[in-house]
């Protein structure tokens, strides 16, 4: 929910004007404030003013749900990967195929040790 009021309260805090923040966003009417702290402001309007306070137009809303911004996300068990959702599925795809092709590398390798550790055990 907006609460315009976070609007006085960044003002009071950073020792700003109400007169630099109207002109900052182009209207110089004394009810103009009040309109911003009490009304509905329009989503240009509160942006200006988030430019004004260099911050984001989250800060004037009070939310349950805290907004994280991510590229995507990979869900799985730590063992398999799936439903990956980004714009760089592809190379993190590859990335997971060059991943396996090692590890297979590395068992074949483990194998071929350990068969060596045998035949020296014989003799």
């Amino acid at each position: 929910m907006y609460n315009g009021m976070i609007i006085k309260q960044l003002l009071k805090e950073r020792n700003l004007k109400t007169s630099d923040l109207l002109g900052a966003i182009g209207s110089q009417k004394a009810n103009s404030l009040t309109q911003l702290t009490h009304g509905n402001p329009t989503v240009v309007r509160i942006e200006k003013v988030a430019d004004f306070f260099s911050c984001s137009m989250d800060v004037f809303f009070e939310r349950s749900v805290v907004f994280t911004p991510y590229m995507g996300s990979v869900i799985g068990n730590g063992n398999s990967v799936g439903n990956i959702n980004s714009g760089r599925e592809r190379e993190l795809m590859t990335q997971v195929d060059s991943m396996k092709m090692l590890l297979d590398e590395k068992d074949k390798r483990i194998k071929a040790l350990e068969e060596m550790i045998d035949l020296l055990k014989k003799k």
